[in-house]
């Protein structure tokens, strides 16, 4: 009973968060390894979106580029652009 009340508190902890405060990397979604279906490879690339709209929040709110969000995002599309494409 408590581990779902806690679970609910945290979904709503998070969507009161503002969006730049919210993090935009998913350590569970590899963008290094091909895909192996359709459904993943959408996957991939709406997380692929989703990365690239963070990082233009960022930078709109720091030009320089170099928070380390900004650099964590840079470096996961470097993971997917550098991964073969079935």
């Amino acid at each position: 009973m408590g581990r779902p009340v806690v679970l609910a508190f945290g979904l709503l902890v998070v969507a009161a968060l503002p969006a730049a405060a919210q993090p935009a990397l998913n350590p569970n979604m590899s963008l290094s390894s091909p895909a192996t279906a359709p459904v993943q490879q959408q996957m991939r690339e709406n997380y692929r979106s989703l990365l690239q709209q963070e990082q233009r929040e960022l930078l709109q709110q720091n030009p320089s580029g170099i928070s380390r969000d900004q650099i964590e995002i840079q470096h996961q599309l470097n993971l997917y652009n550098s991964a073969p494409r079935g």
